[in-house]
């Protein structure tokens, strides 16, 4: 059985689509991706989540696609003092 190729011009457009019919919410990558195996439209694995992202990531930097939401990574905030008094 021959694969087809996937046309990531328009999984990038379904992509959005799905993203702004949760507005005003947002969305991680992993509930587009959930999105696109349930509709059949990429493979459930690593590989194709990996792809996904990377295309989402360069639609995003090129002005292309909103923001997604990130839940896994930590955000490192240096300490800071609201002034900058002697240590007592």
């Amino acid at each position: 059985m021959a694969r087809e190729r996937i046309r990531w011009t328009a999984v990038v457009h379904r992509a959005r689509e799905i993203v702004d019919g949760h507005a005003p919410l947002k969305v991680t990558l992993r509930q587009v991706m959930y999105r696109f195996a349930a509709e059949g439209v990429l493979p459930h694995t690593p590989p194709m989540y990996r792809r996904l992202s990377v295309q989402l990531a360069q639609a995003r930097r090129e002005g292309r696609f909103p923001d997604l939401i990130d839940t896994v990574r930590e955000v490192h905030v240096p300490q800071a003092w609201p002034d900058g008094g002697p240590w007592s």
